[in-house]
């Protein structure tokens, strides 16, 4: 259904706020939290090394403040 958004389990803040996405990766589990909350979870995820890519599902996307740390 399009334009519909689950007020209770919404995980993107409402339109023109900024989100905070992480992705983690160890060993091939890998973990993406959105504004804080458990979004999307893997195993055995390939490549090991390379480069990083995103992509939006045909819209414009924009970053700021990208960081990149090695997990503790």
């Amino acid at each position: 259904m399009t334009g519909y958004r689950d007020p209770a389990n919404e995980l993107e803040k409402p339109h023109g706020e900024w989100n905070v996405v992480e992705l983690a990766n160890r060993d091939g589990q890998v973990w993406q939290y959105v504004n804080g909350k458990l979004a999307n979870e893997g195993t055995d995820a390939p490549p090991a090394n390379g480069r990083i890519l995103f992509q939006a599902e045909g819209t414009e996307l924009y970053f700021r403040n990208m960081t990149l740390a090695p997990l503790k």
